[in-house]
């Protein structure tokens, strides 16, 4: 029986001795053996229970094997944290396996992810193609649109102001509305127009602004027209007021008169222009009423010319009011020095002081009226032949000025405004 223990004591001992390569084995780096500590200590427990019922003379054999084992799985386990600490990999868990419906709902999903995608990319796409072609606003057809609405807003006030017989105000009107046409966003209003124009808004707009223009350029006839027959209506009331009242006249204002309507009978638009006017058949029954009062004057200058008792001042009333008439005053003077060193007893002072206010009036109306036509040659809007005839007529008159007159004070003011004004 001992013989027997012994040799199952020895046998048990190989069988320990051979477990420890295989557990080294097993704890080769990266080759970590998949041991469930609780398992690990069940097994022990089995063994054990084993080996006590196979005797108990080999229960101390059996005991060293189970504490070897039980060594093995500690060591075993410790391994496991540490390649855990150090990221060696370990276990790898089992991915589950789909089922075809799932992977086909999963593709589905995907499918329908992409599709909801590329319609969001659509709206985004639709919509600022949308702004950029029809609802965004061309900013040179916006320029262009404001241009026509503003110079159809001038035109309006251009027909009020001809309907008001306000010329000044329909001549700014009528240049604000054409200069408002000529951009380049409407082709300067000008035809032909130019398709290829890159500056062009369009066509379309292009030929309404020709077409407004056309509209504009046909009120300036109307315009001149309003003119003419207000300056004819301004020039006939005053010289009729003046025959309404001869009387009461001044010598001065008397000969003022007698030389204003010869000039109103040549040019009743522009009397102080001293030309003949195109448009005389226009107002030829006005010229003509104006003809027909002309011999009061004639009928009152006769009367008071005989209430002069002296004959020698009734020669010098005549001789000086001839000269006053043609504007003549430095000679009408001296017409009157010669009279006093004949006539030493004659009274020619108040001749005298008609000759110096006569040409003081004059000078006066003479100014008067080249600025005003100086006014108009500068006036917006005004076209341009009657522009140039402006600026003659003021230019003339200052002239008539220099070459009649022969007083220095009047003579010298005219040449410095002469200097001003363009040749």
């Amino acid at each position: 029986m001992a013989t027997s223990r012994r040799s199952k004591a020895v046998s048990g001992r190989p069988s320990g001795r051979r477990a420890e390569p295989q557990a080294d084995a097993a704890l080769e780096p990266n080759q970590v053996p998949a041991i469930d500590p609780g398992e690990s200590d069940a097994q022990d427990d089995a063994d054990a229970d084993a080996d006590a019922d196979a005797g108990g003379e080999n229960a101390g054999a059996e005991e060293s094997s189970g504490s070897s084992r039980r060594n093995q799985v500690r060591q075993s386990s410790r391994r496991l944290q540490a390649a855990s600490a150090t990221n060696t990999p370990g276990y790898k868990k089992s991915a589950r396996i789909l089922t075809p419906a799932e992977v086909a709902a999963r593709k589905q999903a995907v499918r329908n992810g992409l599709w909801l995608f590329v319609i969001i990319i659509l709206v985004f796409g639709g919509a600022a193609a949308a702004w950029q072609f029809l609802l965004r606003e061309n900013p040179l057809e916006k320029k262009a649109y404001a241009a026509l609405s503003a110079s159809e807003g001038q035109l309006k006030l251009v027909e009020q102001a001809i309907y008001n017989r306000q010329v000044p105000r329909a001549r700014t009107a009528y240049h604000d509305a054409i200069t408002g046409l000529q951009i380049p966003e409407l082709g300067l209003a000008k035809e032909p127009l130019d398709p290829k124009d890159p500056n062009l808004a369009n066509m379309v707009l292009g030929q309404k602004a020709v077409e407004l223009k056309k509209k504009i350029q046909a009120t300036e006839e109307t315009i001149d027209k309003v003119e003419r027959d207000f300056k004819v209506d301004q020039n006939r009331k005053s010289l009729s007021d003046a025959l309404g009242h001869l009387a009461d006249l001044d010598k001065v204002a008397l000969a003022l008169l007698e030389k204003r309507i010869p000039l109103f009978l040549a040019n009743p638009v522009e009397p102080d222009a001293g030309t003949p006017n195109e448009y005389l058949g226009a107002y030829k029954d006005i010229v003509q009423d104006m003809k027909n009062q002309q011999p009061l004057v004639e009928q009152e200058n006769a009367r008071r010319l005989a209430a002069i008792t002296s004959d020698q001042e009734k020669k010098a009333h005549s001789e000086v009011e001839v000269l006053v008439k043609q504007e003549q005053f430095n000679e009408a003077l001296l017409k009157l020095d010669d009279y006093k060193g004949k006539f030493e007893q004659g009274n020619f002072d108040s001749l005298r002081e008609f000759v110096k206010n006569s040409a003081k009036q004059s000078w006066d109306q003479a100014k008067a009226y080249a600025g005003s036509r100086y006014t108009d040659f500068k006036a917006p809007g005004i076209p341009e032949p009657l522009a140039k005839q402006a600026l003659a007529d003021a230019r003339a008159r200052l002239e008539q000025v220099v070459s009649r007159f022969g007083i220095d004070d009047y003579v010298n003011q005219a040449k410095e405004l002469l200097g001003k004004y363009p040749q």
